[in-house]
């Protein structure tokens, strides 16, 4: 199996809690690290951005990645500091969404590292 590199970019993150952005679907049967995910704010004013693991595997729950962060205004933060692993079991997989406290606002660049089953 090749390992792909991939880059999924959102302009303008919801602020709805209730529908989210979605940034990220990991592939049928597949493995992704998340390896750069940036979030820049283009307006003037700071903006709290919250991002979280979507997943219907089953054992799994829905976690936060980032909540309530603040990203000042006119300004880049960079989020992933480490490695995130998400999977899909065939079934359900793992979905990446995020929403702030402006419409907007945020931009979004993911780094994804895709297809890394061994």
């Amino acid at each position: 199996m090749a390992n792909d590199f991939k880059r999924e970019t959102k302009s303008g993150l919801s602020n709805n809690s209730g529908s989210p952005t979605t940034l990220y679907t990991c592939a049928s049967n597949k493995s992704s690290i998340i390896i750069g995910f940036t979030l820049t704010n283009k307006t003037t004013s700071d903006v709290t951005v919250h991002s979280f693991i979507d997943t219907a595997i089953s054992g799994d729950e829905d976690a936060f990645l980032c909540h309530t962060l603040t990203v000042p205004a006119s300004s880049t933060v960079e989020l992933t500091m480490g490695k995130v692993v998400l999977t899909h079991d065939g079934s359900n997989g793992d979905v990446v969404k995020a929403y702030a406290s402006a419409a907007s606002a945020i931009d979004v660049v993911l780094s994804i590292l895709e297809d890394v089953n061994s």
